[in-house]
């Protein structure tokens, strides 16, 4: 496995840029930064690259430190450190995109760190620096409705909570933070509300990411103490059916495997490789076959030492784009070496 720098993008955002996110349905990616701008860029066919074809400014007065794409692809949202989560819709129906905030969810605490969208798209979770939780409901009453009320705010953590993220196969949120935890939340009819099932504590370190396979079932973490794990969720009894996530067992670890912090992991298209981005500057690979994972190499220097912050994952083709502190954007293309 290997991969090949195939674009880069330099100084379209003027600081750090901390988020690339892909869309699940489109040629299209969205990146965001700590100049409070979300830019969108999407598949040139002529240019067979990528170019960047909206700006959504002014929305956000700080940092945009976190993207997230509902499942349709339609909807984009964003948590900035100006306290507040922005959903934008995409308003027309072909190339170039054009896009309209349709709103603006605002919270009284400092730094939102994350945002995630629950695959039912009825629910979307943000987090904050000082520890806590939102998850907002989409407004039932009004099926034709884009409103999100506040459903539930809670404590989550006891720091600065890093990510939430909704399971792919339900609407369970999982959670990770400065205090080294993962936290798993589920939805408690009988009290109308999110409360939680689960706390995992094997990292040594901040826990910063969590990535899923696509059935749910397995999904890796990675740390300040430099360590990728892989975690599985047991089923629960076959007359009840479905996962329990009161039974979530460490499958394997790999250890030592930056020199400095892990930001975060992401599967391949077809799940057989993870891609780790440090605060090391460099890109990890990590081959994965069945409950084993074995490091494979590195990328090394891949941003000249200076912090790679994200990657995410084509889910339907072999591309990688990663962004860091350099404030540049490079577009990478994997293949696995033949013999």
């Amino acid at each position: 496995m290997s991969l090949k720098l195939v674009s880069e993008y330099p100084g379209n955002h003027i600081d750090c840029i901390w988020c690339v996110k892909f869309n699940p349905n489109l040629k299209m990616f969205a990146s965001s930064g700590s100049d409070s701008t979300i830019i969108i860029w999407e598949y040139d066919n002529s240019l067979l690259n990528y170019k960047k074809t909206s700006i959504l400014s002014k929305t956000h007065k700080s940092t945009v430190r976190s993207l997230d794409w509902d499942y349709t692809g339609k909807y984009l949202s964003a948590a900035s450190f100006d306290n507040n989560v922005s959903i934008w819709k995409i308003t027309n129906n072909n190339s170039p995109y054009s896009f309209s905030c349709i709103s603006l969810l605002e919270s009284n605490d400092s730094e939102i760190k994350s945002v995630s969208w629950s695959v039912s798209g009825n629910f979307l979770a943000c987090c904050s620096r000082k520890g806590n939780i939102w998850v907002w409901e989409k407004d039932e009453d009004d099926y034709n409705s884009e409103d999100f009320i506040c459903k539930s705010t809670f404590e989550g953590h006891k720091g600065d909570v890093k990510m939430v993220k909704f399971s792919p196969r339900e609407d369970i949120l999982f959670s990770c933070s400065f205090d080294e935890t993962i936290k798993i939340w589920d939805l408690d009819f009988s009290k109308d509300d999110f409360v939680l099932v689960n706390t995992l504590r094997n990292h040594g370190g901040t826990v910063w990411f969590i990535e899923f396979n696509k059935n749910g079932d397995k999904f890796f973490t990675c740390s300040d103490d430099r360590s990728i794990i892989m975690w599985g969720i047991n089923l629960n009894d076959p007359d009840k059916g479905g996962l329990n996530y009161e039974n979530v067992v460490k499958i394997n670890e790999i250890s030592r495997l930056h020199q400095r912090p892990i930001y975060c992991c992401v599967l391949s298209f077809d799940e057989k490789y993870i891609f780790t981005s440090s605060n090391d500057g460099d890109i990890g690979i990590i081959q994965v076959n069945g409950d084993n994972m074995e490091l494979l190499g590195k990328e090394k220097d891949s941003y000249d030492q200076y912090s790679v912050n994200c990657i995410t994952v084509n889910k339907n083709e072999n591309e990688i784009i990663s962004c860091g502190d350099d404030c540049s954007i490079k577009i990478w293309k994997f293949q696995e070496n033949k013999n």
